[in-house]
């Protein structure tokens, strides 16, 4: 195989299953642009404590899928401290409900505190074996401690439970990439585009793929789709970097890359 013309550089989605439901569930227009810049670690440590004080909680006695409800529109409107509080307060009251410890791990992965959220999730997976969004949040958090085997573990086990996972088939298909499995992430990427062609990302990974292939044409139309349909400035000036570099290899230096996600 001979060595690819671009530098590695996948996408990776920062936006954890829970997310990726509530903008299906929404009824605001959702973007397409699944690739909002990291989340940067918060000034304040996240609390999980009750914020009542002991006094009078107006979710009290609320079942753990309204609480939910609550949680994530405190998220929405930019509360993000008072959707932890809210589902903090429903893990008390229901301790044995996975979803309430999958929910919060999301939010606190999405939060940039992986350690709080892996224990979360793995706490949804211990009481849900069989829950799908949880596995392929829980493999997020193993993928920032760097424990590849074990993200990929979660990716393969959400993908039996649930073959048409979009985020969890993308995740697997950057890892395996990052491992070397390219014929396997080329499989996973084309998966992504069978399931939603309008979704960017997946034509910018399949580009870095095919290229890794030797597949110049096919990653060339791949960046072309990308710049079709993106409206993520700083990867569209990528893109058209990288398409200048795969037509040109010697007249296009590479210029300074946004980070993927970590």
């Amino acid at each position: 195989m001979r060595p690819s013309s671009i530098q590695p550089l996948l996408l990776v989605s920062t936006l954890t299953m829970v997310a990726w439901v509530v903008a299906i569930r929404s009824e605001e227009p959702v973007s397409p642009e699944p690739f909002p810049p990291a989340a940067p670690e918060p000034t304040v440590p996240v609390t999980l404590g009750r914020p009542h004080g002991g006094a009078y909680d107006p979710h009290a006695r609320l079942d753990p899928e309204t609480q939910i409800r609550i949680a994530l529109r405190h998220k929405a409107e930019g509360r993000p401290q008072e959707a932890l509080n809210v589902l903090s307060m429903a893990i008390d009251e229901h301790a044995d409900q996975a979803r309430l410890y999958a929910v919060r791990g999301s939010l606190l992965l999405e939060a940039a505190r992986i350690t709080l959220a892996l224990a979360d999730l793995e706490r949804a997976v211990k009481l849900d074996p069989i829950d799908a969004e949880a596995l392929t949040n829980r493999s997020q958090a193993y993928r920032r401690f760097g424990r590849i085997d074990q993200a990929l573990a979660d990716l393969d086990r959400a993908l039996k439970i649930a073959p048409d996972l979009l985020a969890a088939r993308f995740n697997r298909g950057a890892m395996r990439y990052g491992t070397g499995d390219y014929r396997s992430a080329l499989e996973d990427f084309d998966r992504c585009v069978a399931l939603d062609p309008n979704l960017p990302g997946p034509y910018f990974n399949r580009a870095s793929v095919r290229d890794a292939l030797g597949d110049k044409k096919g990653a060339i139309a791949d960046l072309d789709r990308f710049l079709q349909i993106s409206r993520n400035q700083a990867w569209n000036d990528q893109a058209r970097q990288l398409r200048r570099v795969l037509e040109n290899p010697a007249d296009a230096p590479i210029m300074p890359r946004p980070k993927p996600h970590r």
